[in-house]
């Protein structure tokens, strides 16, 4: 089988044609179409113009190095060795474990070996794909839906999302670890939606926000249960298993915030709390018979035909650094949020998209 040229799948990605290529860097369809075909190779002023319109460095272009190859990356948090996400970002590699995603996202690499603050990564594919890998982290799951429709269409950008509560998403974001965190953190005090934790956890860069969509979060209950199960206050009630997230999510918050207005300062207290990591999750726990109850979101309830009380509606933010917005992959991401066929799906799924794709906040770096 003929290997397909880097300068042809870079060119695919972006939607563009051999004319539309060949126009934009001053050259001959014929040309473009030669170098493709790997019957050329370019002086390094054309290697130079075609690597700036395809967004790719001139290595990933002309000179890939092959699957295999081990490359030296920053480790994500929380680490574990094996199965790697990877993505290039703000010039150097990043690694993020995949043993919370189970098996429903192909790794980009194994992890070889670990130092204090490297992790050695032997890439399963090649370099310049997996340097187009545009990383969206947190909760929702609708970011799932957005990447996978994402991938699905011809454009730059390969768009992984990666599970874990809205403070360990902006801590990624913080450090440089993703592109985009999806954020619901409600502030107890003043009421308002995800600004003043984004400020705080993220505060030497400049920010975007833009919403997703508006949800509802509330109590997800086993159908046979929903006579027990009518409100916050029955979670103190002797047999009800509770479904708890992990600190740091805008589920934990809320079910902390209930419970302290019920006398219990602590919600490790509950009787028979299980621990666990995500919305899914919360509902699956209560479909499977593990939980009885726990907070969770309308989707999620739905997705696993459980009865749903909701508590609170609120607005999930995705913050992106400003300095991003011009990039190819971001520009795709925003423009979809506000698409018809997206916006359906979400709102099959309980969803509020009358906002989607709306800037909120521009944040500036403290």
């Amino acid at each position: 089988m003929t290997k397909r040229h880097p300068v042809k799948d870079a060119r695919e990605q972006l939607g563009i044609s051999q004319l539309e290529l060949a126009q934009a860097a001053k050259l001959t369809r014929q040309s473009i179409g030669a170098i493709e075909a790997g019957r050329a190779t370019p002086s390094v002023d054309v290697a130079l113009r075609l690597a700036k319109i395809l967004e790719r460095s001139v290595e990933a272009l002309f000179d890939p190095a092959p699957a295999g190859e081990v490359v030296s990356a920053e480790p994500g948090r929380p680490f574990t060795p094996g199965r790697l996400a990877l993505a290039h970002i703000g010039g150097r590699w990043v690694a993020h474990s995949l043993d919370r995603e189970g098996l429903r996202m192909a790794a980009d690499a194994i992890s070889t070996g670990k130092g204090t603050s490297r992790v050695q990564a032997e890439l399963l594919r090649a370099p310049a794909e997996a340097h187009e890998n545009t990383l969206i982290a947190g909760c929702a799951a609708g970011l799932g839906l957005l990447g996978d429709r994402l991938s699905a269409q011809r454009g730059a950008g390969r768009f992984l999302t990666l599970s874990c509560s809205s403070t360990a998403a902006l801590e990624a974001l913080a450090r440089n670890h993703v592109h985009v965190a999806g954020v619901h953190l409600t502030d107890a005090k003043s009421g308002d939606a995800n600004i003043a934790d984004v400020r705080r956890i993220v505060r030497k860069t400049a920010l975007v926000l833009v919403t997703l969509a508006r949800w509802e979060m509330g109590l997800v209950i086993a159908p046979e249960l929903e006579r027990r199960v009518r409100g916050p206050a029955d979670l103190l009630r002797r047999g009800i298993r509770v479904a708890i997230r992990e600190k740091g999510s805008g589920a934990r918050r809320l079910l902390d915030e209930q419970l302290r207005s019920l006398g219990l300062a602590k919600t490790s207290a509950l009787p028979g709390a299980l621990a666990v990591h995500g919305h899914i999750e919360v509902a699956q726990a209560v479909a499977m018979g593990a939980a009885d109850t726990g907070v969770a979101t309308r989707d999620a309830a739905i997705s696993f035909g459980l009865r749903f009380l909701p508590l609170r509606e609120e607005r999930y933010d995705l913050a992106l650094r400003a300095a991003d917005e011009a990039d190819r992959r971001i520009q795709r991401l925003l423009n979809a949020l506000s698409s018809q066929p997206f916006r359906r799906e979400l709102a099959s799924l309980g969803y509020d998209t009358r906002a989607s794709g709306e800037r909120v906040a521009q944040l500036s770096a403290a």
